[in-house]
Formats: C-alpha cells, structure tokens, sequence
C-alpha cells in the first residue's frame, strides 16, 4: 500500500503555518528516551579513562562527566525493572568510591579500579542492547483484514480546526475500513468501553491511549488497574492488538513497566515511543507542541500503515 502525497500547506484550511508550534527539542529528545545510548557510551569511554587518570583536575573533569553520563541514563526514563536501576547505581557508587579514593596508585587499588569498571561497563552494554530490542518497528503477525480499529483519545479523534484526524486519513488512502472509536479526553479506563464496541471482525486494533492518565497524574496503581481491564476485554482469541508506547517523565517510570509488564502477559505489541516521538518532533506536526495537525495526522497514518502494510489489505 501506499500513502498519497501530503496536502501541500495551502490546502489546510483554517490551520495557518503561524499556529503550528513543536515541542522543545531537547524535551523530545529525552522522551524518546535516546539519551540512553550516548549517555552509556560517555560512562563506558569516562570509567575507562579514569584508569589512566590521577588526582587531580583531570579527575574532576572526569566525575563531572561520569555524573553528567548518569544524568543522560537516567533521563532516558528507560521502562527496566528496579532491580537494574539498583544495579546500575551501585555499581556507578562503587567504581566512583574507588576511583575517588585518595591512596597511593598500587597493584590492588588499580585491579579493584579495574574491576569496578569493567563491571559497570559490561552491565551498561547489556542494559543498552535489551532496550535496543524495544526500540525496532515491531513485525506484525497476523491474517490479512480489511478492516482496522482504532481506540485513543484527542490525538486519534483529531479536533475540527486540525483537519481530518490520522484514522481518517489512513481509511482514504490505503482503502481499508477504519473503525475510530477514539475519544477526546479519553483515559484508559475509557478505552473499556470503547473495546466493547469492537465485533469479531475487528481482527486488527491499534489502541493509543494512557497520555492523559500520566498527564493528569493517575497513580501507577490506577493506571495498572485501568491497564489490565482493558486488555483483558480487548486481547481475544483471534485478534492481533499494537498500543503506542508512553513517552515517559522521570517520576513516571513506573507508567512503562506496567506496559511492557501486560503487553507481554497479553501477547500484545507496543510500538516504540520514538517512533511517535518523531513525530511531533517534526516540522509543523503539531497544532500545540502535542495535539496533531494536518500534517502530523497525515504523518501518523504513514506510520500505521507502514506497520500493518504485510496485513491490512483492502477489499
């Protein structure tokens, strides 16, 4: 399948170029949670470094950017179980003790150096290398369908003044049925009774929903509650569901463990944030720095039907 060209910007009615804003960059960038990568590797280059190093004001370059490096990791708010973010911070506690010690450089001081980095960096490569497998465009496995439905809240169901809303779009362009049950406003719990509107044709669902639950702080529990119900009603025998992976805020970690946690109970696929990410990221896709414009819905469509393009096939 594929997408028709974008409406140029003339043909976007009321929405004008002057109303289109981004998000900051910078807060993107850490949504996206990207700065996990370069973060590790400046840990990894600091920690290896610092064997070479004595005190000095190299040292202290060097804790500035191990601190910094930790900062960039933790800022990533990579969805991992507790147990590795207490890994991670005693290992990082160890080798700073060690590398900060005021002795005299001798044979055990330097192996024990030595080990702490080379622990630490082994377990940021591997922290690094599980999260790569959660950031690829995940491969749908399903029967063909002509139809798909899409239960979400105001980034689904659009707003009249942004134009036709990414669900909208995909149905005109790949000629696929596309049955929107999305709300404005609309939280997870929502979603419940949106998926009981769903028939036994609705083989295919793309559910984009929880935004408003970390915005309006629900509390993990509420959110897990909420979470659960909805895949009980949504994930039967038969039916291929996606969700679109949070974006996450440092204290809201927990908002991505319960996702991944239930999708893998559920057996159903998350596409990653950056994905979305890149989205509003983009030159005029938003109307407010979140909600979609013409554009970024016509973007959003091109991402959905890229995804489901082996299986969603018109009649």
């Amino acid at each position: 399948m594929e997408l028709k060209r974008p409406l140029p910007l003339g043909n976007l009615g009321p929405l004008v170029p002057d109303t289109i804003c981004t998000m900051s960059p910078v807060a993107l960038y850490f949504a996206s949670g990207e700065s996990l990568y370069p973060g590790a590797i400046l840990l990894i280059l600091t920690v290896t470094a610092s064997l070479f190093l004595k005190q000095g004001w190299l040292a202290r370059m060097r804790n500035i950017v191990a601190w910094l490096s930790l900062a960039m990791i933790g800022m990533a708010c990579v969805p991992a179980p507790w147990w590795e973010y207490l890994l991670l911070l005693g290992l990082y506690s160890a080798w700073y003790i060690a590398a900060n010690r005021r002795t005299q450089t001798g044979g055990v001081q330097l192996k024990l150096k030595a080990t702490f980095a080379a622990v630490l960096s082994l377990t940021l490569i591997l922290i690094s290398v599980v999260e790569l497998s959660h950031r690829n465009m995940p491969r749908i496995a399903s029967q063909p369908t002509p139809r798909l439905a899409v239960l979400g809240d105001s980034i689904s169901a659009g707003f009249a003044s942004a134009g036709s809303s990414w669900p909208t779009i995909l149905e005109q362009n790949t000629g696929v049925v596309v049955k929107n049950l999305s709300q404005p406003g609309a939280h997870v719990m929502d979603g419940v009774g949106m998926a009981t509107r769903l028939s036994v044709q609705d083989r295919l669902v793309v559910i984009e929903l929880g935004g408003n639950d970390l915005l309006q702080g629900s509390s993990t529990r509420e959110f897990e509650q909420a979470l659960d119900k909805l895949f009980s009603v949504v994930a039967v025998s038969g039916r291929t569901v996606v969700m679109f992976e949070l974006p996450l805020l440092p204290h809201k970690i927990a908002y991505g463990q319960v996702q991944r946690r239930l999708a893998d109970k559920y057996g159903i696929t998350l596409i990653p944030k950056r994905f979305f990410i890149e989205i509003l990221g983009s030159t005029k896709s938003t109307t407010d720095g979140l909600h979609l414009s013409l554009i970024g819905s016509q973007r959003m469509a091109a991402l959905v039907t890229r995804l489901f393009a082996p299986v969603l096939k018109p009649q």
